[in-house]
């Protein structure tokens, strides 16, 4: 079964003369004055206006997808990831594009590309895209949970579940500290998931989706730090906190570790009183990371 794509004549959206607050006010599921508020605290957090939203749950993410597709013009597309996908087509978009986008190759046709996006204003990359395949690209918006699963089910070979709220993913090349840490927390209730190394937590995190990453420094094929650069250019694991075993650290290198974007860092060998402590402050600046917007 292959996915319907219908209108791939269509021509590049042009985005409206509105807003994304404007829409969202219209569909009466914000006020004027919330999205003022709103817009103030995305600048001061650096992030787009739909991220925060969708981010703090003001809106789903098929609202934010509804309201992205109206502004920009485009077709929504809903529950693709099911479908079958030609390797020739995915291999148009390689898989690291495709994560670090958010980004799904839907359909090759005539020398034009269904791409499913969740953010049609990257418009530079749409035209690379272009230029490298020789294709014309054709944008449907989908939220990122569908594309992805359909990254996950078809680059991957894995199927998304639903996320425990207390999953830890410990990533770990040494099996006597995995297993260890492991069962520190499982003791105290975590569900725990464990990975080899940072190239296998990066296959499993989009179907795991941890709420905490708890990762070694030094590994193969992907050690902690080029680990947690790759994750932090998905937007949805952006402000997952990710916390650095290691085995030594100086005082310049606990402070490149906080600079480089690791929430904490603890020393190995793993104390049970200090692992639990850093966890619960990750798990409580989780839930306290955006507090209260009015």
């Amino acid at each position: 079964m292959t996915v319907d794509t219908q209108n791939l004549n269509k021509p590049a959206p042009n985005p409206s003369h509105k807003r994304l607050g404007e829409i969202f006010v219209e569909r009466a599921l914000l006020t004027e004055a919330s999205i003022q508020r709103l817009v103030e605290h995305a600048k001061s957090k650096n992030i787009r206006l739909g991220e925060l939203l969708e981010v703090i749950g003001l809106v789903t993410p098929q609202e934010l997808a509804e309201a992205l597709a109206t502004q920009y013009r485009c077709r929504i597309i809903n529950d693709f990831a099911k479908y079958a996908f030609p390797q020739e087509v995915l291999r148009l978009i390689p898989m690291d594009v495709a994560v670090k986008n958010t980004i799904f190759p839907l359909k090759l046709d005539g020398g034009k590309l269904g791409l499913a996006v969740a953010d049609p204003t990257q418009q530079e990359l749409f035209e690379e895209i272009a230029q490298r395949t020789n294709v014309k690209v054709i944008l449907y918006v989908s939220t990122r949970t569908e594309i992805n699963k359909a990254i996950a089910r078809h680059y991957l070979g894995q199927n998304i579940t639903d996320p425990n709220a207390n999953t830890i993913l410990v990533v770990e090349d040494n099996e006597l500290t995995r297993e260890s840490v492991e069962r520190i927390l499982k003791k105290r209730g975590y569900a725990v998931a464990t990975a080899v190394d940072g190239m296998d937590a990066f296959s499993k995190i989009f179907t795991l989706k941890p709420k905490l990453v708890i990762t070694d420094k030094v590994m193969p094929k992907l050690g902690g730090y080029e680990f947690l650069y790759a994750i932090r250019n998905i937007p949805e694991f952006r402000y997952m906190p990710v916390i650095l075993m290691t085995a030594a650290a100086t005082p310049d290198e606990e402070k490149e570790a906080l600079e480089r974007g690791f929430f904490d860092f603890i020393l190995k060998p793993v104390k049970e009183i200090g692992l639990m402590t850093r966890v619960q402050r990750a798990f409580q600046s989780s839930e306290q990371l955006y507090g209260k917007t009015g």
